[in-house]
């Protein structure tokens, strides 16, 4: 989804781990292309792997995935490994695996989403690559990847859509798990796009009641009721606002980055208490700029995660909706939040919308009944994964597992971000230790 898009540029950049690095070797593995017709040939698949730095006492295999869907590895792992983000208990004590998915990195596909998002046009590739970069697919290559490494079980760790390739891979191959860590998780259960994202708008208020006091919420409602009733709002200065400019000002509210939010509050304020909108959409564009000025060499691997964002998760449908289906889905959008449904409605409906190509299914999963201990991690004001879908992955599990919840944070991806992460680290060591102790 586009919003996880934008966590996974501010995380991905940056460089490899360094050549003087004598426990990092860069890696090619070849998977089948596809596991149903062992016939159909084999892909190429980028990956890295760091090398345990103390022999005698490694655990073993620590794979890593940060998400997206559209999110490369092997660059984040090596920024993280090489500027120490990683505790150095881990970097000595696992061997750390790093695969760019299908469609990622340098691995296979990359270059039919790179031409087509350099052209603008990526709804025929989206289609045709899809089925092969599936959320299935390439939790079927972790496995053939650990037979291939000759390793009996794997340590996995997974970030937002990361955490499905981890519930996935736990129901698929539980004997093969060692633990797993489930941090800002999205629940594997939904059928389709729209199901999916049902959970925003909760999310989305969460996070303006953290923000907001009362009374300017409640300014805020009066302007989303007068643009119901009458479909534009007119400011004291002049100013014409419609859903859709009213759904930008709402997104300024759940942003992410403490830094901007903090930048625009005050004008956005003043403006609620004046109706004067002038000052606000000055500061709208200075940020706007800065962004654009920071970001402009990003702008095409953010198109290229977008289009593999949609390639995923439309072939990932077991429960796909018909057009007039999807396209009349706002309601239920409003039905969650009067406020942000619409606003959720439109990051999302369009993803999946005229698919017609062939799709490779997620498993329906209700229930796992998991050996291995799980850790889940998630965030009361998370607005790319909702808290919600971390409280659905619990209840999914009914063996071993916690739920950790993190309060008082807007933000996305927290183990080994954050002070008080050391739950992920001690979990890693010894997955039974923190299920049982905290």
């Amino acid at each position: 989804m586009d919003r996880i898009v934008v966590f996974l540029l501010l995380i991905l950049t940056g460089c490899a781990a360094t050549p003087k690095d004598k426990d990092f070797e860069e890696m090619i593995f070849y998977v089948p292309k596809d596991y149903n017709n062992m016939s159909s040939g084999k892909i190429k698949l980028n990956a890295m792997i760091h090398r345990a730095k103390d022999k005698k006492n490694r655990i073993g295999l620590l794979v890593v995935n940060f998400g997206g869907p559209g999110g490369e590895a092997v660059k984040s792992a090596s920024k993280m490994i090489s500027e120490k983000s990683f505790p150095q208990s881990i970097i000595d004590r696992f061997d750390i695996l790093a695969i760019d998915p299908r469609g990622t990195g340098k691995s296979e596909f990359i270059s039919d989403l790179t031409r087509c998002s350099f052209n603008s046009e990526c709804d025929s590739e989206k289609e045709s690559v899809g089925f092969n970069i599936s959320t299935m697919k390439f939790t079927q290559d972790i496995d053939y990847i650990r037979k291939s490494l000759n390793e009996d079980k794997i340590t996995f760790l997974g970030y937002s859509y990361g955490t499905k390739i981890g519930q996935l891979y736990s129901f698929l191959y539980p004997q093969n798990i060692r633990g797993v860590v489930l941090d800002s998780p999205t629940s594997i259960e939904h059928g389709n796009a729209i199901e999916e994202s049902m959970t925003m708008p909760f999310s989305y208020e969460r996070i303006m009641y953290h923000r907001l006091s009362k009374s300017e919420i409640e300014l805020i409602k009066n302007i989303n009721n007068k643009i119901k009733e009458h479909e534009i709002y007119t400011t004291k200065d002049g100013y014409k606002i419609g859903q859709d400019n009213f759904d930008k000002l709402l997104s300024t509210i759940i942003s992410t980055n403490d830094d901007d939010w903090s930048n625009i509050k005050p004008s956005l304020i003043s403006f609620l208490k004046t109706e004067i909108f002038y000052d606000y959409i000055v500061k709208i564009q200075e940020i706007e700029s800065s962004d654009s000025n920071d970001s402009s060499n990003l702008s095409l691997a953010a198109v290229i995660a977008s289009a593999s964002t949609g390639s995923i998760n439309c072939s990932d449908e077991n429960k796909p909706l018909l057009d007039s289906e999807i396209e009349n889905s706002l309601s239920l959008f409003e039905r969650k939040s009067s406020l942000f449904g619409s606003l959720a409605y439109n990051a999302y409906y369009s993803m999946c919308l005229g698919w017609k190509a062939k799709r490779d299914p997620l498993p329906y999963i209700s229930k796992v009944n998991n050996r291995v201990p799980i850790l889940i991690i998630g965030g009361k004001l998370d607005s790319v994964t909702p808290y919600e879908e971390a409280i659905k992955v619990d209840k999914m599990y009914l063996g071993n597992k916690k739920l950790v919840t993190v309060n008082d944070i807007v933000s996305h991806g927290f183990s080994f971000s954050y002070a008080d992460d050391y739950i992920t680290e001690k979990y890693l060591l010894n997955p039974n230790y923190i299920i049982e102790n905290t």
